[in-house]
């Protein structure tokens, strides 16, 4: 059910630190943001959570967040076992009542926020716009 209303937002975030930073301590940062997104969301406007989901991959790690409920519950399928001074995510925001723009700023700000005493935040939008369509036969 897509309606007017409905917007979504993909993002690469790219977190670097002056020095490694324990795994405990990334993880409860992730966790953060997650949870952060879902309440700031909820906050200026949602209805409706379809999911807000992330994924960390670096080399034999792979940790994939979810919240998918007005609870901000925090599922997570792994978690860092290794301190690091790089965090690399893409995150997914699907819901219903915000514009994209919104969705936009709400990331930038719950990512500042989260990723505590970081040196470098960069965001990358990943939404791909089609510039031609494919016909087929």
């Amino acid at each position: 059910m897509i309606t007017e209303d409905f917007a979504a937002y993909a993002a690469r975030l790219r977190i670097g630190y002056s020095t490694s930073i324990p795994a405990d301590q990334l993880q409860a940062m992730l966790e953060s943001f997650m949870s952060g997104l879902a309440m700031d969301c909820l906050e200026a406007g949602t209805r409706l959570i379809g999911h807000i989901k992330c994924l960390v991959e670096t080399g034999d790690e792979i940790i994939a967040c979810s919240v998918t409920d007005h609870d901000a519950r925090v599922r997570c399928r792994g978690k860092f076992e290794a301190p690091r001074s790089e965090v690399d995510l893409i995150v997914n925001v699907l819901q219903y009542g915000l514009r994209k723009k919104d969705l936009v700023r709400i990331v930038a700000n719950c990512g500042k926020r989260s990723f505590v005493s970081h040196v470098s935040l960069s965001i990358e939008d990943l939404e791909i716009e089609e510039k031609q369509l494919i016909q087929l036969g």
